[in-house]
């Protein structure tokens, strides 16, 4: 059996020997890397190149949801899950916008942690079941007409809000990248949307992410 490799970064030393060592402790996944900081995760998931990393969102200086941001840009293809004490539907929006492909908070047992690892590696997205129903129920949204989207357009713009890298989009669709990146530059500038940030709730005020597998 193949280890699927997972990167943990959390300030907090117990909280990361803690994880590390039960995630160690699955027969399919293996800790490549340990990290206190933003600084320390990007340097170390450079070098080790995980599949996925678990980021605690309340980091000093660079905080988890920029380091997950800037996870996701410079590695496409790796994905990233949320970890946080808040159970706070607000920083579940801010995950997905980051690029977050799974959300935990920290007072979940160790199996849910351990699910959406597998959940993302099997190319789904978790939410922690205690915040999953709200967010469906956006207190912001954006106003504009997805009918001026053809079919493909939408279905890019979908799949960007639910976290997709543009090479899991491709394959997805079965179309080029160059394709996808046409069809998402033009669903943007149609409907004005300039960040990762507008496009999750664009798509949350259109009941897109309904379709999330849970």
């Amino acid at each position: 059996m193949t280890c699927r490799r997972i990167f943990v970064v959390d300030d907090h030393p117990i909280v990361l020997s803690g994880v590390g060592a039960m995630i160690d402790g699955q027969a399919d996944l293996t800790i490549v890397g340990l990290a206190a900081n933003a600084e320390e995760a990007l340097d170390g998931v450079a070098r080790v190149r995980p599949d996925v990393a678990v980021v605690d969102i309340s980091l000093p200086g660079i905080s988890g949801l920029m380091l997950i941001e800037r996870l996701v840009e410079r590695f496409e293809d790796l994905k990233c899950i949320a970890l946080t004490a808040h159970e706070d539907p607000g920083c579940l929006r801010l995950a997905l916008a980051a690029g977050a492909r799974g959300f935990v908070v920290k007072r979940s047992t160790a199996m849910d942690l351990l699910q959406a690892i597998r959940c993302v590696l099997a190319g789904g997205n978790y939410v922690d079941p205690a915040l999953a129903a709200r967010i469906l129920s956006p207190r912001n949204s954006i106003q504009c007409d997805p009918g001026n989207l053809s079919e493909r357009e939408r279905s890019v713009i979908q799949l960007v809000a639910l976290g997709y890298s543009n090479k899991e989009i491709s394959s997805r669709l079965n179309l080029s990248i160059k394709t996808i990146e046409t069809y998402r530059t033009r669903a943007t500038d149609k409907l004005e949307l300039h960040s990762r940030a507008a496009i999750v709730r664009f798509a949350q005020s259109n009941g897109w992410l309904a379709e999330l597998q849970l």
